[in-house]
């Protein structure tokens, strides 16, 4: 037989007052996240350009260098 619920009901009050309190309670802010995320990234692509460019591998030679032992 279906479940009645009534106005009352404590089973169903108890769940409401947590799903309220749940939606009420406000999420911490993520964009400092991303944020440090994005710098971190940018901050090591431009060091492995600097890196390349200052030992002569810059991706615009076309041309890979040997050394002679």
């Amino acid at each position: 037989m279906d479940e009645l619920h009534f106005e009352g009901d404590p089973e169903t009050d108890s769940t409401r007052r947590r799903l309220e309190r749940v939606l009420k309670e406000e999420s911490r802010p993520r964009w400092p996240w991303f944020a440090a995320l994005a710098a971190g990234s940018t901050a090591f692509v431009f060091w492995q350009v600097r890196k390349r460019r200052r030992n002569g591998n810059g991706s615009d030679s076309g041309k890979t260098e040997r050394r002679r032992s």
